[in-house]
């Protein structure tokens, strides 16, 4: 039996914001549900937020970038963040994601001598032919030298277990750049498309910042995979009869900058230099950058050409105008978003464990909030949820839980 909630005398304003005012008719008024029935209660994400409203980045070369904390889904930065645009290697990035969903780390890969490339023009991991490797190992040479070999012998080898696979290498490469295309479909990327395994340029082949920051987020969610693109550098010795040593650097030269989890290089004659990178914010908020073109130049006839690699250049720019034009608010630290401590504790609720909200420095008196609830529960049962706003653009949100 559900007991019915009633609300504080205190409480008789729709709902309760920071500065005392009420947000208007931006949602609905706080919602007391008295049902015996599971409630759903709305979600208002930050990253429904109107495009518009997100910050310009500082200066950077770079044709399309967007800085996004992806714990809480807010975008603090964005520059053509939705234009398509030639991806490089950092098309690796979906490929570890479909090999990890469709193989065993442990399965072993006979090197075969198609899987090879030229060195002189593509980056490698040095493969050999005939030499055999984990899927693991494959893994490891395929985001940390980015190697093109690496992508060809894991599309090769776990291809022809995916539909429309069989042994021919062609088929199973085309069976395993149509699994990519599938995950970008799953994970609802509007502006991707990939059309081989490796990001060599080709037509009909792109992908935006925003789409590729999802990427990212769903790799980083890997334990795997996260640990892999941490890794600033490792020796391996294949698990076949040649017991090749392979020393592979990560060409992710961003890692030795404090708080750096990863991610993915790129770079392509029609791509320039990319770069998506992930840094820990506090404990609980981490915060990918994503660079497209950095280091462009243009003819007269509009034809690009690169210039210089600036992609760490402006991927540090981004990260450091964060530290002067944001704070991130710990919705349970006292004092922080004054009124909401007293009023969960006048309905007799808490906050769980989650990330901090992202304010821009310039808007923290903005800051509101709406305490969203279901009927009461069992101790530590979810009963709603707490959205946090600046002015009418959502910034985040926390689960509530019964006391």
């Amino acid at each position: 039996m559900t007991t019915d909630r009633v609300r504080p005398p205190s409480f008789l304003a729709p709902f309760r914001t920071v500065s005392g005012s009420v947000l208007g008719a931006i949602l609905a008024c706080l919602t007391i549900v008295a049902a015996s029935a599971a409630t759903t209660i709305p979600a208002v994400r930050a990253q429904d937020a109107d495009p518009a409203a997100v910050p310009a980045p500082p200066e950077i070369t770079a044709a399309a970038a967007l800085v996004i904390d992806i714990t809480t889904g807010v975008p603090l930065y964005a520059l053509n963040p939705d234009e398509p645009r030639p991806p490089g290697s950092t098309v690796k990035i979906a490929t570890a994601l479909v090999v990890v969903r469709n193989a065993d780390l442990v399965e072993s890969v006979v090197i075969d001598p198609t899987d090879l490339v030229d060195t002189a023009l593509y980056s490698n991991m040095g493969l050999v032919a005939g030499d055999s490797l984990t899927v693991e190992q494959l893994l490891y040479g395929l985001l940390l030298p980015s190697g093109n070999d690496a992508a060809r012998a894991l599309a090769r080898h776990v291809g022809t277990s995916l539909p429309g696979g069989t042994e021919d290498i062609a088929a199973a490469t085309f069976a395993f750049v149509a699994a990519m295309n599938g995950l970008a479909d799953e994970l609802g990327l509007t502006n991707t498309a990939f059309a081989n395994v490796a990001g060599e340029d080709a037509d009909g082949q792109f992908v935006s910042a925003r789409d590729l920051a999802t990427l990212a987020g769903a790799l980083l969610d890997d334990p795997t995979l996260a640990e892999i693109v941490a890794t600033p550098g490792i020796d391996l010795v294949s698990a076949g009869p040649l017991a090749v040593l392979y020393s592979l650097p990560n060409s992710n030269a961003l890692l030795a900058d404090d708080g750096i989890v990863g991610v993915k290089t790129g770079s392509t004659e029609q791509a320039g230099a990319c770069l998506v990178a992930a840094k820990r914010i506090g404990n609980r908020n981490r915060v990918i950058s994503v660079v497209l073109g950095s280091g462009l130049e243009y003819t007269p006839d509009g034809f690009q050409v690169p210039e210089s690699d600036r992609r760490y250049d402006d991927t540090r720019a981004l990260l450091a105008a964060l530290e002067t034009d944001y704070r991130w608010v710990s919705p349970t630290a006292e004092g922080e978003v004054p009124g909401l401590a007293e009023e969960l504790a006048a309905w007799g609720v808490t906050l769980a464990r989650g990330p901090d909200i992202p304010v821009p420095v310039a808007e923290l008196d903005a800051l509101r909030y709406q305490l969203v609830l279901g009927p009461a529960a069992e101790p530590e049962a979810e009963v709603g949820r707490v959205l946090f706003f600046v002015e009418d653009r959502p910034v985040g949100e926390r689960t509530v839980v019964q006391v």
